[in-house]
C-alpha cells in the first residue's frame, strides 16, 4: 500500500506532476504512485549564488528543479572545476543517497531557483515502494560517474550527459572464453613439462605453456578495457557513438537531437531474456546503429525523452520572449521617432579591404595543419601524408648530400682528378634546383588540399600546381551528422585521420586531418552556432509578425473605441 501525505497540498503541486511526468525515472508510474510521489516533495525557494549543498557534505536529500537554474562543481587538484550546469526538470543529489557516501561536489544556483526536494527518509521509502525508480537513478549516478572519469574533450560548455551506456556484459564474458580457454590448454602443457624425461620436451612444453598462459591473461586485459571503452551517450544536443579500440581504432559518430528522426530498438530472444539489443537512432543519412546495448529500451526513451524536453523548452523560451516583448511594447509611450544624424561622405565610404601579402601568406601558414583567419579555419593533411608526397623529392636530395661531400672529401683531400670543378658544380647545382622544383611541387600539392570550415558551409578545395581546381561545397544547415576514425597504429600514435560529413546522399571526407576529434568539434560547434543563429532570427521575425499583427489589432480596436465615444447621442448634451 502507498502511505498517503498528511502535509498541506500546494497549489502548483500538478504542475509539479506535469514535470515529473516529463522525466524518464519517474515515467510509467500509475497516476496514484505518481501522485504519491509528487506529494512526498517539498518546495524550497533558493535566490542567487544560494548553496543547497557543499563537496564533502552528509547526503541529506534529493533534489528537482522546477525553475531556475543550478552550477554544479567539484574541487579537484585544489581547483574548483565546472562539471555542468543543470536547468528546469533536471535532478541531482541522488548518489549519496543510493550509495550512502559524502557528497562529491557543490551545487549553487546561478538565479533565483525553485526546487522540489526529497529529504531522506521520504527518497528511502519511495526507493522501497517503487523499485524501478532505484534502477533508473542508479543509471543516471554512474553514467555522471563515468563522464567524470572519462573527460570527454569533446563536450561542449553548456553540454550536459544524461546517459552513458555500454554494451551488455553478455558480451564482455563471450570475448573472454577465448582467453579462459587459452589458458585451460596452457596450464596442462607446464605441468607436463615438469614431468617430461626429455630435455627437448620439457624445455619446449615450458616455452609454449609460460607464453599460452602469458598470452590468455593479455588477451583477457585487452578484451576487458576494449569492452570498457566502447560508449552509447545521450547529451542535452546529441546522441553519440563512441568507439575505441586499442592501438587500432577510434571513432566518434553523433546526430543532433534535432536531427533524430526515430529511434528503433532490434533484438533477439536471448537478447530480450538478458536484455540487451541494438539502437538504431535514424536521421536523414540512414542513421547511428549502436549494437548490443545494455537495456536498449531504457537509452532509447532517454533519447526520444531528451529530444521532447528540448522542443518544448524552446517552445516556452519563446513564449516568454514573445510575452516579454508585447508587455514591452503595450507600455511603449508614443514617442516622435529619434531623429537620425545624415551619414558623412566619409562614413558612406566603404573602407577597403586589406590586400594580402602572397608570400607572408605563404610563410605564416608553412607546414601548419590548422589556421584560423577571418573567422575561416582551414585545416591541411597531417605532416605524415606530406612526408609520404616528398619521400622520394627527400631521398633524391639527401642522396645529392652525400654525393656533395663525397665529392668536396675527393677534391680537398685526397687531390683527386677528373673533371673540372666547375663542372662538377653546375651539374650538381643543377641536380639541386630540380630536386628543389621536384619537393616543392609536391609541397605546393600538399598545401592546396585544403578543407575549410566558414559560419554558413564547408570546402574541400584540391589544386594541382599548374594544373585544375576542383572544390566541393556544402552548406552547414544541409549537415546531417559527422563521424570520425582513427584506425591503425600509425594514425593513433600519430593522432590523424578521416572525419566523414553526412551531407544528404553525398559524404564529404576530410582524409588525413590531424587531431580528428578537434575538426570534428569545430564542425559541430558551428553548425550549433549557425543553427542557433538561425532559429533566433527565424523566431524574431515570427515574433516581429505578430507583435505588428496586435498593434493593427489594436489600432482598429482603439479606432473602435472611439467611434462609440463619438456616437450620434453625444451630440446633444445631457
Amino acid at each position: 500500500m502507498l502511505k498517503s501525505s498528511t502535509k498541506m497540498p500546494d497549489p502548483d503541486v500538478s504542475r509539479y506532476a506535469a514535470l515529473l511526468r516529463q522525466q524518464y525515472i519517474f515515467q510509467g508510474l500509475n497516476d496514484a504512485q505518481l501522485a504519491h510521489v509528487v506529494t512526498r516533495f517539498q518546495r524550497v525557494e533558493k535566490p542567487e549564488d544560494g548553496i543547497i549543498y557543499t563537496q564533502g557534505s552528509t547526503g541529506d536529500g534529493f533534489y528537482v528543479i522546477y525553475q531556475g537554474s543550478v552550477r554544479v562543481t567539484k574541487v579537484i587538484d585544489n581547483q574548483e572545476r565546472q562539471l555542468r550546469v543543470l536547468g528546469p526538470g533536471d535532478y541531482f543529489g541522488e548518489g549519496a543517497l543510493l550509495f550512502v557516501r559524502p557528497r562529491s561536489d557543490s551545487v549553487t544556483t546561478l538565479e533565483p531557483t525553485v526546487l522540489l526536494r526529497l529529504d531522506r527518509e521520504a527518497f528511502t521509502d519511495i526507493l522501497e515502494l517503487l523499485p524501478e525508480i532505484r534502477m533508473n537513478l542508479s543509471a543516471t549516478s554512474e553514467s555522471r560517474y563515468l563522464a567524470q572519469k572519462e573527460k570527454f574533450d569533446w563536450l561542449g560548455d553548456d553540454e550536459v550527459i544524461y546517459l552513458i551506456s555500454r554494451k551488455h556484459e553478455f558480451f564482455l564474458l563471450t570475448s573472454l572464453i577465448a582467453p579462459i580457454l587459452l589458458s585451460v590448454i596452457a596450464l596442462p602443457i607446464l605441468v607436463l613439462s615438469f614431468s617430461s624425461e626429455s630435455p627437448f620436451f620439457s624445455t619446449a612444453g615450458l616455452i609454449l605453456g609460460f607464453l599460452g598462459f602469458v598470452g590468455s591473461i593479455l588477451l583477457g586485459i585487452w578484451n576487458w578495457i576494449d569492452w570498457g571503452n566502447d560508449f552509447y551517450i545521450v547529451t542535452n544536443q546529441r546522441v553519440v557513438w563512441l568507439e575505441r579500440v586499442i592501438l587500432f581504432y577510434y571513432s566518434r559518430q553523433e546526430a543532433p537531437l534535432t536531427q533524430v528522426l526515430a529511434v528503433n530498438i532490434r533484438s533477439s530472444y536471448l537478447g530480450r531474456l538478458l536484455n540487451y539489443g541494438n539502437v538504431d537512432v535514424r536521421t536523414f543519412t540512414g542513421g547511428i546503429p549502436m549494437r548490443h546495448v545494455n537495456n536498449p529500451k531504457r537509452f532509447a526513451s532517454y533519447v526520444e525523452g531528451y529530444q521532447s524536453r528540448a522542443r518544448r523548452r524552446l517552445k516556452e523560451n519563446e513564449a516568454d520572449t514573445i510575452e516579454k516583448e508585447l508587455k514591452k511594447r503595450l507600455e511603449m509611450k508614443k514617442e516622435p521617432p529619434p531623429r537620425i544624424p545624415p551619414i558623412s561622405k566619409k562614413e558612406e565610404l566603404k573602407p577597403k579591404k586589406e590586400k594580402r601579402d602572397t608570400l607572408r601568406d605563404i610563410l605564416d601558414t608553412f607546414l601548419k595543419v590548422r589556421f584560423e583567419r577571418d573567422g575561416i579555419i582551414t585545416y591541411r593533411k597531417h605532416w605524415l601524408v606530406l612526408l609520404a608526397k616528398t619521400f622520394f623529392p627527400t631521398l633524391a636530395f639527401l642522396s645529392l648530400v652525400l654525393l656533395t661531400g663525397a665529392w668536396l672529401y675527393e677534391e680537398l683531400v685526397t687531390d683527386g682528378v677528373g673533371f673540372s670543378a666547375l663542372t662538377v658544380a653546375l651539374v650538381l647545382g643543377v641536380l639541386y634546383a630540380a630536386v628543389f622544383i621536384w619537393w616543392g611541387y609536391h609541397y605546393l600539392d600538399w598545401n592546396n588540399d585544403i578543407y575549410q570550415l566558414t559560419a554558413e558551409q564547408i570546402l574541400d578545395i584540391e589544386r594541382k600546381p599548374l594544373g585544375e581546381e576542383q572544390k566541393k561545397t556544402a552548406p552547414l544547415d544541409s549537415i546531417l551528422s559527422i563521424e570520425h576514425a582513427r584506425e591503425g597504429i600509425i594514425e593513433l600514435i600519430f593522432n590523424f585521420g578521416d572525419v566523414v560529413i553526412n551531407v544528404g546522399q553525398t559524404k564529404f571526407i576530410f582524409r588525413g586531418v590531424h587531431n580528428p576529434d578537434r575538426v570534428h568539434q569545430d564542425v559541430a560547434d558551428f553548425i550549433e552556432a549557425r543553427r542557433r543563429k538561425k532559429q533566433d532570427a527565424d523566431a524574431e521575425r515570427e515574433r516581429q509578425r505578430m507583435l505588428d499583427w496586435f498593434g493593427s489589432y489594436q489600432k482598429h480596436q482603439d479606432k473602435l473605441d472611439e467611434s462609440k465615444k463619438t456616437s450620434d447621442w453625444d451630440l446633444f448634451p445631457g
